[in-house]
Formats: structure tokens, C-alpha cells, sequence
């Protein structure tokens, strides 16, 4: 089993989001995003009349401050986007005034898991639990085989790639500071 590290180009990936009503599970119309970059510059969207927005960014790893009139403010930290990857994400503001608190600085771990042939390997989970077993993040590959965890503070992980309860691959990564996305392609030498 082997795994490599990716640095990080100059690749693009794109971010779709839906943002709704808590509540009610309704559509956020005209809700504003703004994108923090790790080196500070911001980007400003705003959703549709269905509550999405699509942007394509650089690999990397992004804050976002997501707002609506008569809504809480949410701040999301650690979103990557994984370059060559389309990814979808939903999230709900709850009702009211004020702002909602700030969350631990974060960033993220992803990459695409291929077998080893180099092709992807999908449906398989993805593990990241941290040594001082306060944080523990899990997602699943997709159909070309790629993975985001989102929201990852600072700690080392044990990263497990799991199919059923078989163990595929473990690799320990450390996560030193929230300023880079962390691309980890995973490459499975034994299924």
C-alpha cells in the first residue's frame, strides 16, 4: 500500500452550496457568501433564487461567512477544494439577529483514492481520527474516487481507508497550521 503527497498547483475545482432555512428546509434567496483565501483576499457571491451558488477556486482551503437578512451568520471554516473535483455541500442558517460564534481555525485533507492500476476507487470511507483522540472526521469517496474532509484543526491524524471492516490503508498525517490544504492522493496496492 502506498501514498503519496500532491503538491499543491495550480489546479481549480469547483464549490456548489445550497443554503436553506433550518427551520424549514426552504431555499436562502439572495443569501451572501463571502470567501476568505488563506492569504486574506475575500470573494464576494450571492445565491440564487434557489438558494445555490457555484464558484470555481484554486485548490485550497477557504473560510466562508455565509449571511441573510433576519438569519444568523455562519461562519465555515476549513472548506477544500480539491482540484479536478466538483463538489456539493449544504448548509442551514437558523433564524434570528446577531452573530453566530467563531469557530476554531481549520483546514482540510483531500485527494483521490485510486487501486493499483490507477483507477479510482469509489465507496470506500476515510478516516482521519487525531492521536489525542479529540477530533475525529469521516467522508466517502466518491464515484471517481475522491474525498474532502472538511473543518480539520491543527493535530496528527491517523488517516484509514476503510472498505466494510477491512483496513485498506493507514497513514499518519500531521497537521501543523490552517493556511495550506493538505492533498493526499491515496494509491491501494492490496484490496
Amino acid at each position: 500500500m502506498d501514498a503519496r503527497t500532491t503538491a499543491v498547483g495550480e489546479q481549480t475545482g469547483s464549490l456548489l452550496m445550497t443554503l436553506l432555512d433550518r427551520r424549514s428546509s426552504v431555499p436562502l434567496a439572495g443569501a451572501r457568501i463571502n470567501c476568505v483565501w488563506r492569504e486574506g483576499r475575500i470573494s464576494r457571491l450571492d445565491a440564487d433564487d434557489k438558494g445555490h451558488f457555484r464558484t470555481t477556486l484554486p485548490q485550497g482551503v477557504y473560510d466562508l461567512v455565509i449571511s441573510a437578512r433576519g438569519y444568523l451568520s455562519l461562519l465555515v471554516r476549513g472548506i477544500g477544494v480539491l482540484g479536478g473535483y466538483n463538489q456539493h455541500l449544504t448548509r442551514a442558517l437558523v433564524p434570528g439577529e446577531g452573530q453566530a460564534p467563531e469557530g476554531d481555525p481549520a483546514t482540510a485533507i483531500g485527494g483521490f483514492v485510486t487501486d493499483r492500476l490507477g483507477r479510482p476507487v469509489a465507496n470506500v470511507t476515510i478516516h482521519a481520527n487525531s492521536e489525542s483522540g479529540s477530533n475525529a472526521y469521516t467522508t466517502r469517496t466518491d464515484k471517481t474516487g475522491a474525498y474532502v474532509l472538511h473543518g480539520v484543526v491543527p493535530d496528527m491524524y491517523d488517516l484509514t481507508v476503510r472498505s466494510m471492516e477491512r483496513s485498506l490503508l493507514k497513514e499518519h498525517v500531521p497537521i501543523a497550521h490552517v493556511k495550506h490544504f493538505v492533498r493526499m492522493d491515496l494509491r491501494l496496492i492490496q484490496m
